[in-house]
């Protein structure tokens, strides 16, 4: 029987809370090409967990304790599945493609339980409560935006964004495979991220070839803004949570992001909240809760209904 360190769940459970004001610092980063900002912003969390080993003198334990396959995973996981983020909502309308990628903390819950972690019936009613949420405030938003201009959309950016919660709800429950690998492998996982970001920009998005970083003061704070949560410490928190937390939990958990960054789009920002959107928190707020608070009576595992 798996054993889940509430530390470890609470520490995983910061990360949704960075994650929650990716939205609101991107928003502020438009200028930036997305490859381009992939590059700087893993540049920057590359350089934070650098200098933060560096100090506690573990870099030369971490390289060691860190196989080839995890640094592989963990690197290529989190490229392409910003890749896949970034190409999804500039290919499909981004209502579509924002319902059809946070679909991953749903594949989370299940994925764990189809494993030797433990799925609970609240875990299962508290996806589906916070899954209701999530499409309801994406429709509301969705209808906000109805007038804008949108430019010609196909059918790769639904698979995009597909991809993304297939990369990243796979990545996060096949690394509960690395469990003795120290959390401090996420440095090398953001720096294999900023080599392919960095390549793919040159080669696709730069003109001649050349980085240009000529941007305004506003626009570099937004990017070290995700540099060091969204996209820096955010990495490090989730990875120890999957590891050693309750994964079924994070990933129910998972669902008030979306409404903790449309809470702070409401906040920092001229954006309008609208009454769907308020219930559509609400929602996702009591599904979260619902799946944390209530009496765990555990579902058994396909492992456990053959006997295994």
């Amino acid at each position: 029987m798996t054993v889940h360190s509430p530390q470890a769940t609470l520490i995983g459970s910061i990360a949704i809370l960075l994650w929650s004001s990716l939205a609101l610092f991107t928003t502020q980063a438009n200028l930036v090409p997305p490859l381009l900002l992939l590059t700087v912003t893993f540049g920057v969390a590359s350089l934070l967990f650098f200098i933060v080993y560096l100090i506690k003198g573990e870099l030369k334990s971490s390289w060691s304790k860190t196989p080839t396959s995890a640094i592989a995973m963990g690197g290529l996981g989190f490229y392409f599945y910003h890749f896949c983020y970034f190409y999804a909502f500039q290919h499909a309308p981004p209502v579509e493609a924002g319902l059809i990628a946070y679909l991953w903390p749903l594949l989370i819950v299940l994925m764990a339980g189809m494993t030797k972690n433990s799925l609970s019936w609240t875990h299962l009613v508290g996806a589906v409560i916070a899954f209701i949420g999530t499409g309801i405030m994406l429709q509301s938003k969705g209808q906000v935006t109805e007038i804008d201009v949108n430019p010609v959309y196909n059918w790769t950016g639904y698979a995009a964004a597909f991809a993304c919660a297939f990369i990243w709800s796979s990545y996060s429950v096949a690394n509960r495979r690395f469990q003795t690998v120290p959390s401090s492998a996420v440095l090398w996982y953001c720096l294999v991220t900023t080599i392919l970001a960095g390549a793919s920009h040159l080669m696709i998005e730069a003109e001649n070839g050349k980085l240009s970083l000529d941007f305004p003061a506003s626009t570099w704070i937004a990017i070290l803004g995700l540099g060091f949560g969204p996209v820096g410490i955010a990495f490090f928190c989730w990875d120890f949570g999957v590891k050693k937390g309750n994964l079924s939990l994070l990933g129910v958990l998972s669902y008030t992001a979306p409404a903790l960054s449309t809470a702070w789009l409401g906040l920092f920002t001229d954006a309008q909240l609208t009454t769907g959107q308020i219930i559509a928190c609400l929602l996702i707020t009591a599904g979260a809760l619902f799946a944390s608070l209530m009496p765990n009576k555990k579902m058994p595992s396909a492992y456990e209904a053959e006997g295994i």
